[in-house]
């Protein structure tokens, strides 16, 4: 799921078994896993998603049952349904690295 600032909520598939979010988002849950069982059909991204980006967090279930969840920090259209920044959070964290320097403020010369 994807949650901006403003309270509106999408849906994602979160593929536990190569750890990213697809980018296609839904308005339902049930939408989102009917595309996931219907082999994914191709969603090209939209011409316009980066323009209307917005901070999100994106909230994943590691579980099916959805006891533990894990969130990070993103970017996604609602007007193109598209994720448009980190599929996870390793990638999230890829790119506060590329931003704030090294760890730590630790600098090696």
């Amino acid at each position: 799921m994807v949650e901006f600032e403003d309270g509106r909520k999408l849906y994602l598939i979160y593929d536990c078994t190569v750890c990213y979010a697809f980018r296609p988002l839904f308005e339902t849950a049930k939408a989102a896993w009917d595309w996931y069982v219907g082999g994914k059909p191709d969603i090209p991204e939209p011409p316009n998603a980066s323009s209307t980006e917005l901070p999100v967090i994106v909230t994943t279930d590691v579980h099916f049952e959805g006891q533990e969840r894990w969130q990070y920090e993103s970017r996604a259209s609602a007007d193109s349904m598209w994720l448009t920044g980190p599929r996870n959070f390793e990638e999230r964290m890829d790119e506060l690295s590329r931003y704030d320097g090294p760890c730590d403020g630790y600098y090696s010369s």
